[in-house]
C-alpha cells in the first residue's frame, strides 16, 4: 500500500519500524503498516513479523538458526563416538583455519560458524582477561597482539566448551551458547539488528478517540504494569497516566520508577503556571504554538511529564499534540524539496534567562534528523526559541522559511492536530524528540496548575531490558 495512502487512514495507527538504536527487542517489518491501538496498559504494542525464505544452496550445511556457510578443508579435532551428548545444541567439530585466520566451530545440529582468532583473544573470558562482576573487559587495546594465532583448539565438557591454547601457555574457554549468540553469519546479525529496531505507530486527531492509558497507582507498585506503560510510550510516544493524585511531586515518583528526573535550566521539576517576569512563555496564560521542548540542549531530554494539578474551570488550556514523525513522512510525501531542506539546513535554538539558575543555552538542531537508513529520528521544533540568527546563506533563507511553513501546516490540520483538556489528577507523558505539544490560551482570572519534568529515553531502555529478563518478557 502507498505511504500516501496509509497517511491519509483514518481511526487507525500507522506503524513503521525503524532502525534507530532505541528499539527494545521490536519485531522486524518493512514499510508502513496500518495496526489497531492498544486500548491500555496492560495490551502490549502491535507485533508484526516478517517470515524471510530463502533457497537452500547446493554442497552447504544446513544449521538451525543461521545461514549455513561454506567453509575450507581443514583438520578437525572430533568428540569421542561413545561420549554422551548433550540433548541442547553443542559443538560438534572444531578446528583451525590458518588461511582465514578463523576457528571454526561445526555445529551437532549442523552449519559452521567462524571466530577471528583476534576478537577470540580480545574476548578471552579468564578472570585475568575479564572481569565477570563488572561484565568489563581486563584487556587492553596497548596489550593486544591484534595477530595472534592460537596454538591449538580443542571441545571439553561433552562439546559445551572450546578451549584454545594461545603462545606462552595463555588458556581460554568460551561457552557454546555464549559463542553461538556472537555469531558473525549474516543471519545471526541480521537476527541481532532486531533489537536495535524501533517500532513506531503513527497516529493523528483519531487517537483522541483512544488514547494510550496507564493507571499511576498500577505503576508504581507492579513492575509488568511498568514496563507496558514504557513501551506504549516507546512505539506511540503519548500516554496519558491517570489516578494521580493532585499533590506535588508526583512527577518526581514516576521518574524514580524508571530511573531518575533530569535536571536542567529549570531544576529538577517544574510548576507551569501564569508568573510575572516569567523566565518562559509557558509561564504566561498565552497560546502556546507546537514544539519539542529545549532544543538548545546538544542532548535534549527525551521524554517529558506533565502533571495537572489544577484545571481552568472556563475554556482554554486545552492540549495539543502531534506525531511529529506522521507530519514529517507526510511532508516528504507532498512536499519533498521542503523535507529536504529541513533535514540538511540547521536551525538556532537559543535560551537566555534566570530560573534555576542564569543560563545562555544555544544549540543547532536540523528541525527534522534522520537516521542512516533515512528515517525520521527526532524533530526539533520551537518558534518561541528559535533563534534570530539563522546561518544561511541569504538566499536561501525563503526556501527555508517556505519549507518551516509547509511543516507548520501540516501539523495543524484537523487530521494531524490532537486536541483535548486534562482534568485534575492526570499526567500525560510523550517523546520530546517525537511528539510536539501546545496549549490554548486561557483567563487572567484562571487558575492552571502543572508540573513538569523530564527523564531520557536510555534510562527508559535500561529499565525496560531489565524488567523483561526479571519478569520472563519474550518479544
Amino acid at each position: 500500500m502507498a505511504l500516501s495512502v496509509l497517511l491519509r487512514q483514518r481511526f487507525a495507527v500507522r506503524e513503521i519500524t525503524s532502525k534507530y538504536s532505541r528499539a527494545v527487542g521490536a519485531s522486524y517489518s518493512s514499510g508502513y503498516r496500518v495496526g489497531n491501538m492498544p486500548t491500555g496498559p496492560e495490551t502490549l504494542p502491535y507485533q508484526v513479523v516478517l517470515t524471510r525464505t530463502t533457497e537452500q544452496q547446493p554442497n552447504a550445511i544446513p544449521r538451525a538458526g543461521f545461514y549455513p556457510q561454506v567453509v575450507a578443508a581443514r583438520r578437525f579435532t572430533t568428540l569421542s563416538e561413545n561420549r554422551k551428548v548433550q540433548e541442547s545444541t553443542v559443538m560438534g567439530k572444531v578446528a583451525l583455519n590458518g588461511a582465514a585466520r578463523m576457528v571454526e566451530v561445526e555445529w551437532s545440529d549442523g552449519g559452521v560458524s567462524r571466530f577471528p582468532y583476534v576478537w577470540l583473544r580480545d574476548n578471552c573470558q579468564c578472570p585475568l582477561c575479564f572481569n565477570p562482576d563488572s561484565l568489563s573487559r581486563r584487556v587492553l587495546m596497548n596489550d593486544l597482539d591484534v595477530n595472534v594465532s592460537p596454538v591449538r583448539v580443542k571441545l571439553q565438557a561433552n562439546g559445551s566448551l572450546l578451549s584454545v591454547e594461545w603462545p606462552q601457555g595463555h588458556q581460554s574457554q568460551y561457552d557454546w551458547q555464549w559463542l553461538r549468540e556472537r555469531c558473525f553469519s549474516p543471519q545471526a546479525r541480521s537476527e541481532r539488528e532486531k533489537d536495535w529496531q524501533r517500532k513506531t505507530q503513527l497516529w493523528g486527531a483519531e487517537l483522541v478517540h483512544n488514547l494510550p492509558k496507564a493507571d499511576f497507582p498500577a505503576i508504581l507498585t507492579h513492575d509488568r504494569a511498568l514496563h507496558d506503560f514504557l513501551a506504549l510510550l516507546d512505539s506511540v510516544g503519548l500516554v496519558l497516566v491517570q489516578k494521580v493524585p493532585c499533590d506535588v511531586g508526583q512527577v518526581e515518583r514516576l521518574a524514580n520508577r524508571v530511573a531518575y528526573l533530569r535536571p536542567t535550566n529549570f531544576g529538577k521539576e517544574f510548576v507551569v503556571v501564569n508568573k510575572p517576569n516569567p523566565s518562559d512563555l509557558a509561564y504566561t496564560t498565552g497560546k502556546l504554538g507546537l514544539h519539542t521542548d529545549l532544543n538548545f540542549y546538544d542532548h535534549k531530554p527525551g521524554v517529558q511529564m506533565l502533571h495537572c494539578i489544577e484545571q481552568t474551570m472556563r475554556e482554554g488550556g486545552e492540549s495539543h499534540l502531534v506525531d511529529g514523525f506522521s507530519v514529517a513522512y507526510q511532508l516528504k510525501e507532498e512536499n519533498p524539496d521542503a523535507f529536504r531542506l529541513l533535514t540538511t539546513l540547521k536551525v538556532n535554538f537559543c535560551n537566555v534567562g534566570l530560573d534555576f539558575h542564569k543560563f545562555f543555552l544555544r544549540q543547532r538542531q536540523h528541525t527534522i534528523s534522520l537516521n542512516d537508513q533515512g528515517e525520521v529520528q527526532s524533530v526539533s521544533f520551537s518558534d518561541q526559541a528559535r533563534d534570530s540568527i539563522l546561518d544561511l546563506p541569504a538566499d536561501q533563507v525563503q526556501p527555508f522559511y517556505d519549507a518551516l511553513k509547509a511543516f507548520d501546516t501540516i501539523m495543524y490540520l484537523p487530521r494531524n492536530c490532537l486536541r483535548f483538556k486534562m482534568a485534575a489528577g492526570e499526567m500525560i507523558v510523550f517523546d520530546n524528540t517525537r511528539t510536539l505539544h501546545g496549549r490554548s490560551a486561557y483567563s487572567l482570572d484562571d487558575i492552571r496548575h502543572l508540573q513538569g519534568g523530564y527523564f531520557d529515553w536510555d534510562e527508559i531502555y535500561s529499565r525496560m531490558r531489565v524488567l523483561k529478563i526479571d519478569l520472563g518478557i519474550k518479544d
